[in-house]
């Protein structure tokens, strides 16, 4: 072969060869780059995963050696019976966690690591997830506390298994609850309290209907009560109540007034107090608590504008002269000008009348500002009227709308979680209803050195696989 042809053939063979590179080149580029675009957009997520992995490693191996050092320190009846694994549902995830079942001398059996950790059998939760989830279930419905556990953390539980949670943290504090209800009913005695002293405390209730289900009735009342010591300024024209308590019961007037009593006392000196406003809208259970409390009661100026205006409609000068009156303090006169438009009325409207009338006469004792007679002290004051803002935000917003129904002791012990976290008072009951219950003791520096030895590991050690047939002398068989 010439020399020239075989340049030809070598330069064709070059072109042939580039325009295929470029051709790979701009295939592959661009799938390239999406493929870098994916992956750095997944790039949080995936060292979340990574991160998470190794710390299930780092928590089952401390919990593990913890295991072995109850072991070791155990008391000399305790025998071993068998090592058997179970899962830790934390908020690193679901961990399976291997430690000893011990028999006693009597024969019961015992799990000191279960024990040292609050757990028993079939609820082997950690604090951290006990609290998490029964906050997030107080706030939404279980399928979406579920989901959003779910999407947002480690924490992969079904909705029955929140409802149970709901369930277990609830009764016994309702058991509790009813204990010293029927204590402080029989005997009077109430069990020791913060003793905090106010000159005049600010109680009101109301009730708001709720759905049930398997029951026999279709509805249910949830009586709420709530009690401040005053207002403070947020901003301008917007107030807050000052240390509010609140309270709730689906029982009769008696057990709602004697609970809401019990816990008031629970927590002020009573011998302290020298004025009880209980405001309303009217409802005989609520005026009782005035007697209970020892107080007088004011009813609700909301309520009080919603029936003149439903009575009287568009004559505003008519209601206006009965509002004025009523301002004044001066009640008899706005029973003679209501009286006087009755007389006039015709029909529909004056039936209208002689229900506003009756209304008016049911609350008599609470038509009167409480504030006149206060001098400068009662301009600082304001009206009640709080607690239709807290039916909302208390009771409304989890328990009704969006088709929700419930059963009487579903509804209990909902509302004692949801109270329980508003007062954030769920974290100290948790610790209280399942303390540490082993009676070895544990070396508190050993266990410090475990978990300093399980921080101070490798944390790319659980990535690194090794294949044996590839390495040693049998490689190359």
């Amino acid at each position: 072969m010439k020399k020239e042809e075989r340049h030809c053939i070598i330069f064709s063979r070059w072109r042939r060869n580039t325009k295929c590179r470029r051709s790979l080149l701009a295939i592959t580029l661009p799938q390239s780059v999406e493929e870098l675009k994916s992956s750095l957009q997944c790039l949080d997520s995936t060292l979340r995963k990574m991160l998470l992995e190794w710390a299930r490693q780092c928590y089952q191996s401390a919990l593990e050696w913890v295991d072995d050092v109850l072991a070791e320190h155990r008391a000399p009846s305790l025998g071993i019976e068998h090592r058997r694994a179970v899962w830790y549902q934390t908020c690193l995830g679901s961990v399976s966690v291997k430690r000893r079942v011990y028999r006693g001398a009597e024969g019961r059996r015992r799990c000191l690591l279960d024990e040292l950790m609050g757990t028993s059998k079939r609820d082997h939760f950690t604090p951290t997830v006990k609290k998490l989830t029964l906050e997030v279930a107080a706030s939404m419905p279980y399928r979406r506390a579920a989901d959003i556990l779910r999407k947002l953390s480690a924490i992969d539980l079904p909705h029955q298994t929140i409802w149970r949670r709901v369930a277990r943290a609830a009764d016994p504090y309702l058991k509790k609850m009813e204990q010293e209800l029927k204590w402080f009913t029989d005997t009077g005695e109430i069990p020791d309290g913060e003793g905090r002293q106010v000159a005049r405390l600010m109680v009101e209730a109301d009730g708001v209907m709720v759905s049930l289900q398997r029951e026999k009735e279709k509805r249910a009342e949830v009586k709420l009560g709530i009690a401040y010591e005053g207002w403070e300024e947020v901003s301008r024209n917007r107030y807050r109540t000052v240390n509010k308590t609140a309270f709730a019961s689906m029982g009769g007037a008696d057990d709602f007034w004697a609970g809401m009593t019990l816990k008031l006392q629970g927590r002020y000196d009573w011998s302290a107090l020298k004025d009880t406003i209980v405001g309303g809208d009217g409802a005989c259970w609520v005026r009782d608590g005035a007697d209970y409390l020892n107080g007088s009661f004011q009813l609700d100026r909301y309520h009080l504008n919603r029936e003149l205006t439903t009575a009287l409609g568009k004559d505003k000068e008519t209601k206006g002269k009965v509002w004025q009156a009523i301002e004044r303090g001066d009640v008899p006169a706005a029973l003679q000008i209501l009286a006087g438009a009755m007389k006039q009325a015709r029909g529909e409207q004056a039936e209208r009348l002689r229900h506003a009338w009756g209304y008016l006469q049911a609350n008599l004792s609470g038509l009167k500002d409480y504030r006149l007679g206060l001098g400068k002290e009662g301009a600082m004051l304001r009206r009640t009227g709080a607690i239709e803002g807290n039916v909302d935000k208390l009771v409304a917003r989890r328990m009704k709308n969006q088709g929700m129904s419930r059963s009487l002791e579903g509804i209990r012990r909902l509302l004692c979680v949801r109270f329980l976290v508003l007062e954030d008072k769920l974290g100290d009951w948790l610790r209280q209803a399942s303390p540490p219950q082993t009676g070895t003791k544990v070396p508190l520096k050993k266990v410090r050195r475990i978990v300093n030895r399980v921080l101070a590991e490798d944390p790319t050690a659980w990535l690194q696989a090794r294949l044996p047939a590839l390495h040693g002398t049998h490689a190359s068989r």
